[in-house]
């Protein structure tokens, strides 16, 4: 028998998590993605990362990337995901605080939009390690640049650690937390 086709465009998620059971927080959110028809392709590898431009302490992040097919408009989709946010106990988004569940949309294919609640490619997808490094388990380049070049320069500056191999999320595998 002969699968269906994947309908819609690739898209890749930032997933971040740095309050409670962080690797549970976003595990619930790829599963979330899937009950609201989003197709998860890949999920990168887990990464321990310390906060960026925080004015305050907070714990450490559990980040990966997430590689999803929609067909949602951006803006349909952006409401998804702080849909998502919000059911895992996410209060607001844009304070620099610690939170439960933090998702960014970082890339779409052949979609750019520039307007006040979203941007797309994300504003800082070139200047963050936690994006890069588990991104560039997914694709090679982005828009004609290779991500494992900009990743390198990135996290001899930022603190990586890598925690969990990849796939956790897909296919119902557990968590291998090295």
């Amino acid at each position: 028998m002969k699968s269906e086709p994947l309908k819609g465009r690739r898209i890749f998620i930032g997933l971040g998590s740095n309050l409670g059971d962080r690797v549970e927080n976003l595990r619930q959110a790829i599963s979330l993605m899937q009950v609201h028809g989003l197709k998860v392709l890949r999920v990168s590898s887990l990464y321990e990362t310390e906060p960026v431009e925080t004015c305050e302490p907070q714990p450490n992040y559990i980040n990966a990337v997430a590689e999803i097919i929609t067909d949602l408009p951006l803006p349909e989709l952006l409401e998804v995901l702080e849909q998502i946010e919000r059911k895992l106990g996410r209060e607001s988004k844009g304070d620099k605080k610690p939170r439960t569940v933090d998702l960014d949309i970082l890339w779409a294919e052949g979609e750019r939009i520039d307007s006040e609640r979203l941007k797309v490619p994300h504003p800082k997808l070139w200047e963050r390690a936690f994006v890069l490094v588990p991104l560039s388990e997914l694709v090679d380049e982005l828009d004609g640049k290779p991500i494992a070049e900009f990743a390198k320069s990135l996290s001899d500056k930022q603190k990586i650690r890598k925690i969990a191999e990849g796939q956790i999320f897909v296919g119902g595998r557990e968590c291998k937390v090295l």
